[in-house]
This record gives structure tokens, sequence and C-alpha cells, in this order.
């Protein structure tokens, strides 16, 4: 403690002691190129300025000190040139290190990119950009998207526009793209160019091809002076920290949400990582309700189980008695699914082909497993590809990093933590 104390009154001690550590490294480095006399001479400099400093602590003896070691130093060894530099270096290498080390064995970071676990965890959505979000511009508006994960995007004529084209996105710089909208100004015949950022979807694609959020895209449009060719947000998906070392000591337990590849599961693209929750366990059989709950050898899963206390919270009695993407509304068989499409007035497509209706059975293999997806009617999971493999695993999420702050427009606006089941 009174070292300390010294090295934060006293300059001098300080100095000596950022010498004393700069000789022992290069003693370190260096121990191939000094003969062992040599070697042993500098150590014992080192070792009587460090005794010195910690223990017998004399102003005169600490000037002595250094200069014997500055004089064996300068004698014996190699000093390298701009040693800061190297060693600001080493410690970024070192820090990288580190660093890989973690996201390799211990924690991997993740982004969502669908809303296959809404309202849990939230993937990439776009909007209609109100009138209140509009108002927030400059520093204080970058800063509260960005920390949001909301972004904003606006295109507003400047005159009477006549739309030309709207080319395909292309490649900026390394990570960005790029989209052009060539209009031509009416009352000038100039040819106006809007070289952009276009938001993308889940699968890297520009959403300003998607007519839903340019008005009027078709060519030849004219836009009037003040009026908007798009008015959108983009709101990211969670990103959280993945816990890959905690099923090297356990199995996964039901109900938990987990991280797997897709290697080797038939009907999914490969070499990709999934997120959903982990319904079936090996050896059981399983079905699911009429009443959207799933029933395991013959118990029905509610609300008083954990961790489906929000997931099996729904009303089934409920005028709303099909599943929103904001809403938790259990887990939906292939009839309840038809039936929802019927009232909507849609073609129904053939889905959870492994679970039709209650009298359906599936009896999972050794060491094979179930996964659903909360958002529960626009989850492709197990009911539609099958069981999955437990070497496919990968890990389990344990901390959302990102956003920050609070997304309004979303069932569970605050997100930021561990708050999630």
């Amino acid at each position: 403690m009174i070292y300390y104390l010294r090295w934060l009154i006293s300059k001098r001690v300080r100095n000596a002691a950022e010498l004393r550590h700069h000789a022992q490294k290069l003693v370190n480095h260096q121990k191939d190129l000094l003969s062992e006399e040599d070697a042993m001479a500098v150590q014992s400099e080192i070792d009587n300025l460090s005794n010195i400093l910690r223990v017998d602590y004399d102003k005169v003896e600490l000037s002595k000190a250094i200069k014997g070691l500055e004089k064996i130093g300068s004698n014996k060894l190699i000093e390298y040139k701009n040693p800061k530099a190297r060693e600001n270096i080493e410690v970024g290498l070192f820090a990288v290190a580190i660093a890989m080390s973690i996201r390799t064995f211990f924690f991997q970071p993740m982004g969502i990119p669908t809303g296959s676990m809404q309202p849990t965890l939230y993937g990439i959505t776009e909007g209609e950009l109100s009138s209140e979000e509009e108002s927030i511009t400059g520093v204080k508006g970058f800063f509260r998207g960005w920390l949001s994960g909301v972004s904003h995007y606006q295109l507003t004529a400047e005159g009477d526009w006549r739309l030309k084209e709207i080319e395909e996105m292309r490649p900026f710089l390394k990570f960005l793209k790029r989209q052009k909208f060539k209009f031509v100004d009416l009352n000038t015949g100039e040819e106006i160019i809007r070289d952009v950022i276009p938001p993308t979807d889940s699968r890297n694609k520009s959403l300003f091809l998607n007519n839903n959020f340019i008005k009027n895209s078709h060519n030849g449009y004219v836009y009037k002076n003040g009026e908007d060719v798009y008015k959108m947000k983009r709101e990211s998906g969670d990103h959280l920290l993945v816990n890959r070392f905690v099923y090297n000591f356990r199995k996964p337990k039901r109900g938990e949400i987990i991280v797997f590849e897709t290697k080797n599961i038939k009907s999914l693209q490969q070499d990709l990582f999934y997120i959903k929750r982990l319904i079936g366990l090996p050896n059981e059989a399983i079905s699911i309700g009429d009443d959207r709950h799933v029933i395991i050898n013959g118990k029905r899963l509610d609300s008083t189980d954990h961790p489906f206390e929000f997931l099996y919270s729904f009303d089934l009695n409920d005028e709303n008695k099909f599943a929103k993407d904001s809403e938790f509304s259990g887990h939906v068989n292939r009839q309840g699914y038809a039936d929802s499409k019927r009232n909507d007035g849609l073609l129904v497509p053939y889905r959870f082909r492994l679970f039709g209706d209650e009298s359906f059975k599936f009896e999972t293999p050794e060491n094979e497993y179930l996964a659903f997806g909360d958002n529960t009617m626009n989850s492709t999971d197990s009911r539609d590809w099958g069981t999955l493999p437990g070497k496919n695993i990968f890990g389990k999420p344990s901390f959302i990093y990102w956003p920050f702050f609070s997304q309004p427009g979303r069932t569970r606006p605050h997100r930021f933590g561990w708050a999630f089941q």
C-alpha cells in the first residue's frame, strides 16, 4: 500500500517503476541472445531496484539503483526502436486474442433477423414513420435512433419530379449497399439522382424493391414538390450474447431458448444458426392440442409450468381467437392454422406436417429434440422440419446488449439485459 502511495505522489518513483518494467521485458525477450552471466547481472540490478521501491525505500539509494540499471542495461541489452508503439501493438494483439477466445469458447454475439420468436425476442421489422418520430433530427435524433436500434428513411421531392428509374441495390465499400433513384425535374428538364443507403430485410434484400415502402413506385409517376417518395422506419432485431459453454456441463431443459446449427437438418438452409424454444425432449410422445397447448406424455403444458407462464397466458375465449405477432399465443397445430387462414379468406399452405390436430402424436427419438417458435403462426420450426439433433444445439441466449433504449412500437419496448424467458 505504501509503495502505491509513493507511486502516486512521486514522479521519480513512477519513472523508476517504468524503467524496471521495461528492463524486465527486454531481459525476457532477449534471453536467447544474452549470456547467462550478462542475464544474471541485469536481473540482479532489476531485483535491487524492485527491493528499494517496495521494501527499503531511500531516495539516495533509489538514484544509485536507477543509474546502475541504466548503465548495465545500455551495455548488455538491445534497445528496440519505438518501444511505446511496440508495446501498444502487443497489448492490442493480446486484447484481440482474448476477445477471440471469449467468442470461440464462452460468449458469441448474435442478431435476431426474423420475427419467429416474437414477442419474446424481436427480429427486424419495418413500418411507417410517425410525425413524432419525424421531428427528432440532428445529433440527438441520430444517437437516440442508434441507441434504440431504429433507423429513419425519408426522401421528399424538392420540385415536380417524374420517377424515371429505381436501380438495383449495388455494393458500396465493403459492408454497405447503395441504391439510385432517378427522376426528371419537370420544371427544368434536369435529371435528378438520389444515391441512398437502403434498408434491407433479413435476407439482405433492399426494402425499396417492395412497393409497400415506396409511394407510387411505377415509372412515370410525378411527385409534387414536398411529396414523400418514401417515409419509413426500420427497427433492428435484438442483439444478444449466446452462452456457448453451458451445455458442456448439463443437458438442455424444456422451455429454454436455444441457439442451434441447421447442419444436416433436411429442408433447412445449411450452416446457419436458428433460435427457438425447446419443447420436446428425447423419448417423449408429443402432440399439440386444439387449444394451442402442447401435450407431453399425456400431460398438457399450461401457464403454471415454468418457464411457460407468458407463452400460455392467452385467453382462448378472446374474440381474437388466433395469434398475432405481438401476443403470446401458445402453439398452434395444422388444423388451427388452417382454420385461422380460412377465417381470413386466404389459401391454406401445407404447414406443420408433424402435427395435424390433437390426435397426431409424435415420438422423439434418442438424442433428438423438438424446438418451436414463440410466434406460433409465423415460425418455421420442428412442426415443419422435424427433430433437432442434440449435437446441433450450440448455446443459450444470456443477455440482450442492444438496443439500449426502448422501441415504443413493440409489445415489450424495454428489452436490454436479462429480461426475457
